[in-house]
């Protein structure tokens, strides 16, 4: 038999990522949705993955600002001269709703031609209640780049050089929009010259002496009346010049107050510009009696606010409880409990009245400071039963969503659920494999945008004791948070995934969220607790006498011992599943089994059972699965040769002429047996 030259020790040692212990978890065996409705679901939910170039939606009536454009313009060009030697940066600074965003995307499409190998853009939500940690925004543009989730380094500092090392000598621009201070944004930037950073902030950022600061003032009287034309006209600003002017004065000039106003006066043309500026003027000094701030922007959303129809502004309260950066207009159906028409509608207006901005194509936002209006509006007019009934909607809507879009994540479906979708014939013929890889990115990233949101919806429907949207939701996120390293949110829903399942009486319930729960624990490297939650998940199998469970649990029970050094149990454990697996028939699961104890003598330092047992699991699993891709590459790996499906004709020679003279040793030893006892 041929081995590499390297030991199995150092091999293992050099490339822990391809050696990994398989833990079975909950898996979808089937698509048992309706196709044509998964079809549907599933198209709504569609979502094109991120790429390299990621600037928001560029404004088409932007107006004013060229001496602050040219500032920038002229800062960030440095990375393109060839003559310095540190990444230049530009900081925006300016007070809400001054355009500091707007600007600054602006900037960036000027520059796009000047940095062609990437525009990375995050909004890092400095200025609200829960700032987006730098390990995350790391991981996200990390992935842009095409590392994969298993070789993500876990601490900040890793993940921030690799960062540094990926972008190293390209031409990139990153738009650091909404920081909030200089640890937020340190490990961010990156340490080339090529490169060059644009950020917003409200705040004064410290530390970064090599920076340059565009203090962004309010707009000047022309630029805000430009603006207010591009909304109304010129005629209307022409025929009530007075009027004009106490609008823009009243809203100090800033284009956020400016942009809602605009677009509250072009649904009513009909209203005189003296009438709007009277009331906004009475707003203004009822807001500052109440000692309320934001009184430069608040009085235009309250005016607006105030004329909308009532579908529509309870629409917009409700989309205060949304948690996440961005939404989308299929929310309002559920949030509103009317038909999607109308619903759609509602949303129209409001991103009419410019209350809610496009940043990409289908996706949504509130300003900051339209989002803290929202929720006051939210908190005082609509109960806390009330708000509690429309979360819940939410919880079952990204349910519905959930179970639906893990089917593409999931590699033991993920197959089966596209054949299902693709029935064009024209469609069929292409390259299934680009094709899933497609769906798999779609899945992903809306997971990934859609995260705060789902995470918030587990916590609401635990929070109304709906145990079993709960338990639900929890196991339908296991394969998107594997994919990406999410340990802690993988806990903190199984956790009460846990307690639900407890709260139910569902035992079989309880023992499948205690796999999953104890996967992320074997992840995490805490094996005790690991053990912990699978000898428990045992124990409610056999009670339930449910094999496939303990089949299961018995496998990654022996992986934990095995981790644990506890190598007679872990043998014991595999060769229980095994058993169990074989006499259920369940040859793909009997394969991930044999491939386990294959890693256990690999790492002993035993290549040959680890090659006869990783043989045998590829005659097991199906082709067409990654574990099946990984076990051969482990095979190649010791073999030193190519490795394709085996089967026991395609052993090597010499692995065959042992299987030979063994079997003729066994023949021979058989009828010596045979004689000595005739003759007894």
């Amino acid at each position: 038999m041929m081995f590499s030259d390297k030991p199995l020790e150092q091999f293992m040692s050099g490339n822990k990522s391809r050696y990994e212990l398989h833990f079975h978890g909950l898996v979808q065996d089937a698509v048992t949705v309706e196709p044509s409705h998964a079809k549907q679901i599933y198209q709504e939910s569609l979502i094109q993955p991120t790429s390299i170039y990621q600037l928001p939606l560029q404004l088409a009536d932007f107006t004013g600002r060229q001496e602050e454009l040219e500032c920038i313009t002229s800062v960030l060009r440095r990375a393109t001269s060839g003559q310095e030697f540190q990444t230049p940066i530009a900081i925006v600074t300016g007070v809400a709703g001054v355009g500091k965003s707007v600007l600054a995307v602006q900037a960036a499409y000027q520059l796009q031609s000047e940095f062609p190998d990437a525009q990375l853009y995050v909004n890092l939500r400095g200025s609200e209640g829960q700032p987006l940690d730098p390990l995350d925004v790391l991981a996200g543009f990390l992935r842009i780049w095409g590392v994969e989730d298993r070789s993500m380094p876990q601490s900040l500092s890793e993940r921030s050089q690799l960062y540094h090392s990926v972008i190293a000598g390209k031409r990139v621009l990153i738009i650091l929009d909404n920081a909030r201070d200089e640890f937020q944004i340190r490990p961010l930037l990156p340490q080339c010259s090529t490169c060059a950073v644009l950020m917003t902030t409200r705040r004064q950022i410290k530390g970064l002496e090599e920076a340059t600061i565009v203090k962004l003032p309010v707009m000047s009287e022309p630029e805000a009346r430009s603006l207010l034309e591009n909304f109304i006209g010129a005629d209307a600003i022409a025929a009530e010049p007075d009027a004009t002017q106490q609008i823009m004065a009243q809203c100090n000039y800033l284009p956020l107050a400016l942009r809602i106003i605009g677009g509250f006066l072009r649904q009513f043309p009909d209203w005189k510009l003296a009438d709007y500026a009277s009331k906004l003027k009475h707003e203004k000094q009822r807001l500052a009696k109440m000692q309320l701030s934001d009184l430069s922007v608040r009085p235009s959303l309250v005016l607006s606010y105030q004329s909308l129809d009532e579908p529509s502004a309870r629409l917009f309260r409700l989309l205060g409880l949304l948690v996440g950066v961005n939404f989308t207009a299929d929310v309002a159906p559920r949030l509103l409990e009317v038909d999607p028409i109308i619903a759609q509608q509602s949303f129209d207006t409001l991103v009419a009245w410019q209350l809610v901005t496009p940043v990409t194509p289908g996706r949504y936002r509130f300003h900051d400071v339209v989002r803290l209006f929202v929720r006051g509006q939210l908190a005082q007019e609509e109960a806390a039963d009330v708000r509690q009934a429309a979360r819940l909607r939410l919880s079952c809507w990204y349910l519905e969503k959930a179970l639906i879009v893990d089917l593409a994540i999931n590699p033991e479906t993920r197959r089966q659920f596209v054949q299902s979708l693709v029935k064009d014939k024209k469609d069929k013929d292409k390259d299934e494999w680009s094709t899933e890889r497609h769906s798999l990115l779609m899945a992903l990233y809306w997971f990934e945008i859609e995260r705060p949101n789902i995470l918030a919806s587990v916590e609401w429907a635990h929070q109304a004791e709906v145990w079993d949207v709960v338990v639900s939701l929890a196991q339908n996120l296991v394969n998107f948070f594997n994919t990406h390293g999410y340990w802690k949110d993988w806990e903190r829903t199984h956790g009460l995934a846990l307690a639900a399942s407890r709260e139910l009486g569902d035992r079989a319930k309880e023992a499948q969220t205690l796999i999953n729960l104890g996967n992320v624990y074997s992840l995490a490297g805490q094996w005790e607790k690991a053990n912990q939650c699978y000898q428990q998940s045992l124990g409610i199998f056999k009670e339930l006498s449910d094999r496939p469970g303990m089949a299961k649990t018995l496998n990654n029970l022996g992986n934990v011992y095995f981790q644990q050094q506890q190598n007679q149990n872990a043998i014991d454990c595999y060769q229980q599943s095994l058993s169990i697996f074989k006499e259920l028939g369940d040859r793909n699961r009997e394969g991930q089994t044999l491939a386990n104890m294959g890693i256990y003598y690999a790492r002993d330092n035993q290549p040959i059972p680890a090659v006869r047992l990783w043989q045998e699991s590829l005659t097991k699993l199906h082709p067409n699965l990654p574990k099946f891709q990984r076990v051969a590459e482990w095979l190649k790996s010791i073999q030193g040769q190519s490795v394709e499906t085996y089967s026991p004709a395609q052993t090597p020679q010499s692995q065959r002429l042992i299987l030979y003279w063994g079997s003729a040793f066994i023949l021979v030893i058989s009828l010596i047996v045979s004689i000595v006892l005739l003759r007894g």
